[in-house]
């Protein structure tokens, strides 16, 4: 019993470590993930809201109410309407809210930006992916064990054009706190702006197949002036 009491007691004390590190993003790395962390810390909040009320009152109500020596029971309430207009009143307006709080930012995030962006045709198969760079043509193309890496610059809007050439695949890149999927017959587009330089992973992530793991790419964001060097370069490669 003491060797199963000390396993239930770390398992007890790992809960908190495991809420917290559930909670953590990467730092995010376009305009859209940053409206999107936003509301990942509203609902945070919103949760330990919830939580400090709850367990604050079953506390003390295990406090108030406990035990005391004797058979007696409390004073029985049926009905109060105004403590039970308060708890219903209460998560409905916190339900609204976060409601409208996601619709603002999935609004803005899917809404098409004004100007021309860069097109990016991303195609995805068993088991790699294909970037095009439409304007320009220039195509990078990975296979397994050798992913590609899209370069793009900050600032800019680009426009994923997404397909499929043969299952359901999903565009995810996590420091950009966005997930799309690739399904054959359909046109399905995504629009960010980067706005930090650096080298993001990318991967598939709805089990494709045999290889899906292998499914990966990476993004390396590098200013206009780099891109623009660049994508001269792979022009000028056969």
């Amino acid at each position: 019993m003491g060797r199963h009491g000390g396993l239930r007691r770390r398992a007890v004390a790992l809960i908190p470590v495991a809420l917290i590190l559930a909670a953590c993003t990467q730092p995010p790395a376009t305009v859209e993930a940053d409206r999107v962390q936003g509301l990942y810390n509203v609902f945070l909040v919103a949760a330990g809201g919830v939580f400090a009320v709850v367990a604050g009152l079953i506390g003390w109500n295990i406090v108030r109410y406990r035990a005391r020596g004797d058979d007696s029971l409390p004073v029985q309430t049926n009905t109060n309407l105004l403590l039970e207009l308060i708890w219903w009143a209460l998560p409905t307006l916190l339900v609204i809210g976060l409601f409208v709080a996601s619709a603002v930012v999935l609004n803005a995030n899917d809404a098409r930006h004004p100007g021309p962006p860069l097109r990016v045709k991303v195609e995805g198969f068993q088991w790699q992916w294909r970037f095009t760079y439409t304007d320009s043509k220039v195509q990078l193309t990975g296979i397994p064990g050798s992913p590609p890496q899209l370069v793009l610059p900050i600032g800019s809007t680009v426009d994923f054009e997404l397909v499929s050439d043969d299952v359901i695949h999903a565009f995810f890149i996590p420091a950009f706190l966005v997930k799309r999927d690739a399904i054959p017959g359909v046109d399905n587009h995504l629009e960010l702006t980067i706005d930090q330089p650096g080298t993001y992973a990318g991967q598939c992530a709805e089990f494709c197949g045999l290889l899906h793991d292998q499914m990966i790419f990476s993004i390396r964001a590098v200013s206009p002036s780099e891109f623009a060097a660049w994508l001269a370069s792979q022009r000028s490669t056969p």
